[in-house]
């Protein structure tokens, strides 16, 4: 499965401006370009990243849909259950979200509204293990699969992969990037093993790792510094 942006992140030095029909047409250019790389064996998920409109996502949606995707993702900024509603209504991809969303009530909001076909719980936000559980029950009960959210670590993935085998409504899993380079390959003395695009879950005590001690040393913490955010041509912030 390919995770992929059809808004590739620009220098966000630069205000960002672009008509609508130049944005669409790139957009779909570029799932074009996806499909036509990966062949119909591999299926695609297309993230939105919250960047649209309701009404850009329904003439996005409806410009890739006949390149299939698996789902679409965040199409628009998750706070209004209404308005994904409303997307949702309008299109046949299936939508995936929730990655922002810290308890099961703001699912439940979505659920209730046929808004969500995949539902994105982030283990590490929304009260951890057993939090995200009920998440993927109520999801279950409306036939919606879970697909969690996992941009950071290890031990996050770990996490992951045991509500993945334990729920009857798993469909994918996020693997994050650098997970077997530094310095995500030393916070854990045995990394997750990955075989033929599958991740293996672990066997072992607890969620089927053990932090390494020296992790810390040879890993310390660093400082991000300022959060760079890139502004509108009209002076406004682009959520990027």
């Amino acid at each position: 499965v390919g995770h992929l942006t059809t808004f590739l992140d620009e220098d966000r030095g630069e205000p960002y401006y672009q008509s609508h029909v130049n944005k669409m047409r790139d957009a779909i250019d570029a799932v074009r370009l996806y499909r036509e790389a990966a062949g119909d064996d591999m299926d695609l998920c297309i993230e939105i990243h919250r960047r649209l409109t309701p009404a850009e996502a329904i003439v996005l949606a409806n410009g890739i849909e006949e390149f299939h995707p698996y789902f679409y993702e965040d199409p628009i900024p998750p706070e209004n259950y209404d308005a994904m509603e409303q997307v949702a209504k309008h299109i046949s991809i299936p939508i995936a979200t929730g990655e922002r969303f810290q308890t099961m009530h703001e699912f439940a909001m979505l659920l209730s509204r046929g808004a969500v076909q995949y539902v994105r719980p982030d283990v590490c936000l929304a009260g951890g293990i057993t939090h995200t559980k009920k998440i993927a029950a109520l999801a279950e009960a409306n036939y919606v699969g879970v697909v969690p959210h996992n941009p950071l670590g290890p031990v996050s993935t770990a996490a992951c992969l045991q509500i993945a085998a334990c729920i009857p409504n798993f469909a994918l899993q996020e693997y994050p990037i650098g997970e077997h380079e530094f310095p995500k390959n030393v916070i854990v003395k045995e990394p997750i093993a990955v075989e033929e695009g599958f991740l293996i879950i672990p066997d072992a005590p607890g969620i089927g790792i053990e932090i390494a001690e020296d992790a810390q040393e040879k890993a310390p913490p660093r400082t991000y510094g300022q959060i760079n955010v890139r502004l509108h041509k009209d002076g406004s912030v682009v959520d990027q």
